[in-house]
């Protein structure tokens, strides 16, 4: 992995806790949304490249839309579902 060395022994997994959260957030303010396979070493995460992308792109990552869909979403999905069927 590009001179990092990884041992996967102490990689950790399972739930993130909020301090790893702030690690990766910070992290990702500084250096951006690139070179995944740095970021855990940068931000001093003991977690696998893939993790920390996943954790972003799914539940960190601040334009992530949550909650209800709107009535024009709803409809949008009905008409589309009206036209295209299952297929998609």
């Amino acid at each position: 992995m590009e001179g990092y060395d990884v041992n996967m022994s102490v990689m950790r997994k399972g739930a993130w806790t909020r301090e790893e959260d702030d690690l990766l957030r910070q992290c990702i303010e500084i250096h951006g949304e690139v070179k995944w396979h740095q970021l855990p070493y940068k931000a001093g995460l003991n977690r696998c490249r893939k993790s920390c992308r996943l954790r972003w792109l799914n539940y960190l990552k601040p334009n992530i839309k949550r909650g209800d869909f709107t009535e024009d979403e709803v409809d949008l999905m009905t008409r589309l579902h009206k036209l295209l069927g299952n297929r998609y």
